[in-house]
């Protein structure tokens, strides 16, 4: 029987051995936007403003995990593409408030349809019990680790 701190260890090689794999594979955005690149953090801070509407700047760079000059960066960026705007924020003139512009939603949904057809061109050699199966156990990992 493995000990808990085994147990721990077999996880972890097992998160590091698939992780590139699965970010490479399933997660990596589709970048550009026909008129340049459009890099993987300012792809990722796009979906957490569109699943947040508005976010501080702090806010932000802690959630995509990134330092706040590095965060600047990312969101003058958008500023610039067009697809984020900022805003002061009416409590506190202080901080800065960073949401989707039309134009960065319209390309969010853009990127939803492109990774849906390339995960399902990935998923489609899966039985429907296989795919109910990792249906399953990844909602399960994201219980778990929304637990941590």
């Amino acid at each position: 029987m493995q000990t808990r701190q085994e147990k721990i260890a077999q996880f972890a090689k097992m998160m590091f051995s698939a992780a590139p794999e699965f970010r490479k594979s399933y997660v990596r955005p589709p970048v550009g936007d026909g008129n340049g690149r459009i890099s993987h953090h300012m792809v990722f801070c796009m979906f957490i403003l569109h699943a947040q509407k508005q976010m501080s700047m702090s806010a932000l760079s802690e959630k995509l995990g990134v330092s706040n000059q590095q965060m600047t960066r990312i969101v003058t960026e958008l500023v610039e593409s067009g697809f984020a705007t900022r805003s002061q924020d009416g409590a506190n003139r202080r901080l800065i408030n960073i949401s989707l512009s039309e134009k960065g939603e319209a390309e969010v949904m853009r990127f939803f349809r492109l990774g849906f057809k390339h995960i399902e061109s990935h998923l489609s050699p899966l039985s429907d019990e296989e795919l109910d199966s990792l249906i399953y156990h990844m909602s399960e990992v994201v219980r778990l680790t929304q637990k941590l």
